[in-house]
């Protein structure tokens, strides 16, 4: 029994040794003179005396009683044995051990402060209420649109699409040969035009032949000896008409006298019937062309009447012909000049090149789009809003833009301020062809006034392009966090109550 005691001893002492160094900040091993007294605690109070212990070895203390020693070999009282078993002790008096509550008041008071907290600061605390638009940049001056003034060809087109030009810098130069030729041919043949005029109205007598030239003279001399020459064509050809109609009736007479005589004969039956038919047909052959013959005549008549009485109506309508010439002539000058004025087409302004619409050889018409210049200014961007949040927006609220080309989770984004709103509202058709999108409802446009024209590049700012893509977050007002449950809350309330009166 006593080895089992001591035994049990020893380890409950390791065990105690073990905690205490655990338990201790510094876990430091004790001193060797130091001694832990394990202590046996009563739970139940039971009042039996422990056993006697050496005196020398206990602290001073009432409910303490020492216990005697079990091994035959006990320590002195001024010395403690490394390796000897502590006695163990008891208390003499019952201990009661009660639950604190002060940790569980601590959790409990922290609950209710959180709550509390997260209770004010939902109903007090602003957010931003934001709304993400679309849309795309555009300059802030309208694009200009290059345009052909007059028909031609393209020589050659001067810049690239994306190109930086200046203002007045050379875009498109015209090919000018065909101009030209057309220039120099109806010059020459206005001046030839005009002449003639001048040359009829002094054979009408409308101007004077002394304010002609000599070779204008000498053209009027002509022009009165074809006018004679022709008269005495005309009345040499009705001459010999009215010749060959004698003639013609000279042998008409006769052969009628010959036709009768052989029908005679041919009823007497002196002559075959035969004959008689062809002498009637002689008769009738040269009736035809006496009648044609009488035709000419007349027709010649007309004419040599109308070449001697009336000369001055063929010379006026000549001059007539000739002014509708000269008028067509001189729309084809003008339009020449204004090819040769316009070869060169130049920038209205500074600005970039796109929409190319032409190449070196390329036909064109008058009015015809070439390229477009967008103004070099600076840019804005023009975005859509939405009918059920047009009323919470005003001129110079903010907002952040980023391009859709660059993220902005890389690239950042870029601060802009509402500049104006549109009075009138897009349909879906009008969105459909201006952003390519097919959204139901009504749209504002606005327009938003950028604060820088670039974005930061991990090496260098990277400039912006009109008609980039975009997504706009707008700051609408500030509401309260509470406000958002109280909302979703009396919505929840209002389609409980259409449900229920459509039920109705």
């Amino acid at each position: 029994m006593a080895n089992s005691s001591e035994s049990s001893g020893s380890l409950v002492d390791l065990y105690e040794r073990a905690l205490g160094w655990l338990r201790s900040p510094r876990r430091h091993r004790p001193r060797r003179d130091e001694r832990v007294v394990p202590v046996r605690v009563d739970l139940v109070g039971d009042s039996t005396p422990p056993p006697p212990a050496p005196a020398p070895t206990l602290p001073n203390h009432p409910f303490l009683t020492p216990a005697e020693p079990t091994g035959p070999a006990a320590p002195s009282q001024g010395a403690l044995a490394p390796l000897a078993t502590p006695p163990d002790w008891q208390f003499n008096q019952p201990v009661l051990l009660r639950k604190s509550r002060r940790a569980s008041s601590l959790i409990v008071w922290t609950l209710l402060g959180g709550v509390g907290a997260f209770g004010v600061w939902a109903v007090l605390a602003p957010l931003g209420e934001t709304v993400v638009v679309q849309g795309k940049l555009q300059p802030g001056s309208k694009v200009k649109t290059i345009q052909a003034p007059v028909p031609g060809v393209i020589e050659a087109v001067l810049v690239k699409d994306g190109e930086t030009v200046r203002q007045g810098q050379e875009l498109i130069r015209f090919d000018l040969r065909e101009a030209r030729s057309r220039l120099t041919a109806a010059e020459a043949i206005r001046e030839r035009l005009l002449n003639e005029n001048q040359i009829l109205s002094a054979a009408l007598g409308d101007t004077q032949a002394s304010g002609l030239s000599s070779n204008q003279r000498l053209q009027l001399s002509n022009q009165s000896e074809d006018l004679r020459t022709r008269r005495l064509a005309a009345d040499e050809q009705l001459r010999a008409s009215e010749a060959r109609i004698a003639g013609l009736r000279t042998s008409l007479a006769t052969a009628r006298n010959i036709a009768e005589r052989f029908e005679a004969l041919a009823r007497s039956g002196a002559v075959s019937e035969v004959q008689a038919l062809d002498s009637r047909n002689k008769v009738n052959e040269l009736e035809a062309s006496l009648a044609s013959e009488e035709r000419t005549a007349a027709s010649l008549s007309a004419t040599a009447l109308n070449t001697g009485a009336a000369p001055n109506a063929d010379l006026r309508g000549r001059i007539e012909a000739n002014l509708r010439q000269i008028a067509e002539l001189d729309s084809q000058i003008r339009l020449a000049r204004v090819q040769l004025q316009y070869s060169v087409l130049t920038a209205p302004s500074a600005g970039s090149i796109f929409d190319i619409d032409v190449s070196p050889g390329s036909v064109v018409e008058s009015a015809k789009t070439l390229l477009r210049v967008v103004p070099g200014d600076a840019l804005e961007a023009k975005v859509f809003i939405p009918n059920d949040v047009i009323g919470f927006l005003s001129p110079g609220q903010n907002a952040e833009i980023s391009i859709a080309t660059f993220p902005s989770s890389e690239f950042g984004s870029i601060p802009a301020t509402v500049e104006s709103i549109g009075s009138d509202a897009l349909t879906t058709q009008e969105m459909a062809e201006t952003l390519q999108t097919d959204q139901p409802g009504l749209f504002f446009p606005a327009v938003l006034q950028l604060r820088r024209q670039s974005l930061q590049g991990s090496t260098r700012p990277i400039p912006l392009k009109p008609g980039m893509a975009l997504a706009a977050d707008i700051q609408l007002r500030q509401r309260s966090f509470i406000s958002l449950f109280t909302s979703f809350l009396d919505d929840r309330r209002k389609d409980l109550e259409r449900i229920n009166s459509l039920n109705k």
